[in-house]
């Protein structure tokens, strides 16, 4: 696994992780194509449809490409080596996946009209894709699908319940608040009331008194507290007063209701975290034991088909699987010890030649050359040169036939790494019936001797240069 984009390559705690790209180049001539092995692991990891990644690689390199929806198979015509498709993976992440703003993989692709743009689900910003690239054409016509995931769904229906709940709290405060305010107002009306009366009230009293001390003058000037009536201070600064209480009251109510709200928003938050968290640690136990169960039905399949292959009565199939992990003596001693195969020697050779060079999608001449030190353990004399040369016969006109084209360059090779000397090749050469010995046909036979006869033509000119020489001396 590797780091989302080339910007947090270096970055060993960075938590969003994507498979390395693998590619393999397959078939030949005008039909070779190149397979993105994982190219579906690539694009779930980066939240955005296969199909848009390999329509990337088509644009880009001016090739057509394949997706087959059932099995995954990602095909990109012609031969592409993994570096480059790597320089462009990357390119198709900084353009089509990593927020513009925070460099965050997290985004949605959207689409308005004819426009296509990224929402971060991050920081929120929405980054306008560049709208002349061709791969904006297939978008447009295949919108993704932008299904929100269980744990989204599951936040966002939490979200909406929070507003709801702070909706209904809100509205049921600002009720008990009005009816507070009706209460109060009552309160304030009814003292002005009682107020007024006990004015009204004093008044008559204090007339009475001036009549009664009019009348008495010898009662000693005695003052009397029984008529005093308490009331509201109803002056401009008392009230401002009480204004700037229930002014006091009213924002503290504000400020609880505000800290509440807050509690309410970071126990949200944390929630959110938390389930995000769950939700990754979950999605890597999964891609972890999804890779762990392929790598091992990969090892099992391998197994099997090796100990089939060892097992099977064939000997071409039996060596082809030795020759993928045994060594060069494990080798010739298996070919020397084989029993009951046609043609003594030739018929070895046969089942060597064809085992280890048409079992092999590379060039024949350089799979020779790798495997020079098990070729030379059976050319120590011209019989067991001779027997080389009629397998290499019987290779090109019934083993491959196909593939004929190879067999100047593979006898060349033959010549250089000094596996048959020119003498025992030109010899085969003139015996036309060479191959009967492993029921080769003589128009077979024929047909792989005028393929190689430009490297047969050069070695009798050398001959012949080498006598002049001779003479001379």
């Amino acid at each position: 696994m590797q780091n989302i984009g080339a910007a947090n390559a270096d970055d060993a705690f960075y938590r969003y992780k994507m498979p390395k790209l693998q590619a393999k180049i397959e078939g030949r001539g005008n039909g070779i194509k190149t397979n993105v092995v994982n190219n579906v692991e690539i694009a779930k990891a980066l939240e955005r449809p296969p199909e848009y990644v390999l329509k990337y690689y088509g644009c880009e390199l001016g090739a057509q490409t394949n997706f087959d929806k059932g099995s995954g198979t990602s095909i990109v015509n012609g031969a592409h080596d993994t570096r480059k498709l790597s320089e462009l993976l990357e390119a198709f992440i900084k353009k089509y996946v990593c927020c513009y703003s925070c460099n965050n993989p997290e985004t949605q692709i959207k689409i308005k009209k004819e426009s296509i743009y990224l929402k971060c689900k991050a920081c929120g910003f929405v980054s306008d894709v560049d709208p002349r690239h061709k791969l904006n054409t297939f978008i447009l016509k295949n919108p993704p699908e932008n299904k929100l995931k269980k744990e989204e769904q599951k936040l966002k229906k939490a979200e909406e319940e929070r507003v709801k709940d702070a909706e209904a709290l809100g509205e049921k405060d600002k009720k008990e608040k009005k009816k507070k305010d009706k209460e109060k107002k009552e309160k304030k009306e009814k003292k002005k009331k009682e107020g007024k009366e006990g004015e009204d009230k004093e008044a008559g009293e204090r007339g009475s008194e001036v009549s009664a001390c009019a009348d008495d003058d010898d009662s000693g000037g005695e003052e009397d507290d029984d008529g005093v009536v308490w009331m509201t201070d109803t002056s401009a600064e008392a009230a401002n007063r009480r204004a700037q209480e229930q002014l006091t009251a009213a924002t503290a109510a504000m400020v609880t209701l505000g800290n509440l709200e807050a509690e309410q928003e970071a126990a949200r938050r944390r929630a959110e975290r938390e389930a995000r968290k769950a939700a990754e640690e979950e999605a890597r136990k999964k891609a972890e034991d999804a890779k762990r169960a392929a790598e091992e039905e990969a090892a099992r399949a391998a197994a099997e088909a090796k100990a089939a292959a060892l097992a099977s009565a064939d000997p071409v199939v039996r060596l082809r699987a030795l020759l993928a992990d045994k060594d060069a003596p494990t080798i010739v001693k298996e070919i020397r010890a084989m029993t009951g195969v046609e043609g003594g020697t030739a018929g070895k050779m046969r089942v060597l030649y064809e085992a280890a060079l048409a079992g092999s999608d590379a060039r024949m001449d350089q799979v020779l050359k790798a495997r020079k030190n098990v070729f030379a353990q059976f050319a120590q004399d011209a019989q067991s040169q001779l027997a080389q040369l009629i397998a290499l016969e019987y290779l090109f006109a019934v083993a491959a036939p196909g593939r004929i084209k190879e067999a100047p360059y593979t006898l060349k090779m033959l010549y250089e790494l000094d596996l048959v000397e020119e003498d025992v090749i030109l010899a085969w050469a003139q015996k036309a019936d060479a191959g009967k010995l492993l029921a080769v046909s003589a128009e077979a036979g024929r047909t792989v001797r005028k393929a190689v006869e430009p490297v047969v033509e050069w070695l009798r000119q050398q001959e012949d240069e080498e006598d002049d020489d001779g003479e001379d001396d």
